[in-house]
């Protein structure tokens, strides 16, 4: 995707956990479907245009947000980590 479009929808995403987007209000901000909006989230985690945000994609919360509070990013990211261990663990405990 090119780096013009990735900061529109950068632009787009909120900054505040109040104002989240979900899936819905995104797929209707940004004109498309469900499939593309999961997608673009996709492309936007890595994304880095020189600002101290980061993509908040939580389980725990309501929707999509980014935040530049270290604190929050910290939590965030211990919540991937432990996430991709539980299923790590579920892989490698089961039998083949």
């Amino acid at each position: 995707m090119r780096i013009d479009r990735l900061e529109f929808y950068w632009n787009d995403i909120p900054t505040e956990k109040s104002q989240a987007g979900t899936y819905d209000e995104l797929t209707m901000w940004w004109n498309t479907n469900p499939r593309e909006v999961r997608r673009i989230l996709h492309e936007l985690s890595s994304y880095d245009n020189g600002d101290n945000y980061v993509l908040i994609r939580s389980g725990k919360n309501k929707g999509f947000y980014k935040t530049d509070d270290i604190e929050t990013i910290e939590k965030y990211k211990r919540e991937c980590l432990n996430k991709g261990k539980s299923i790590l663990s579920t892989i490698f405990s089961t039998s083949c």
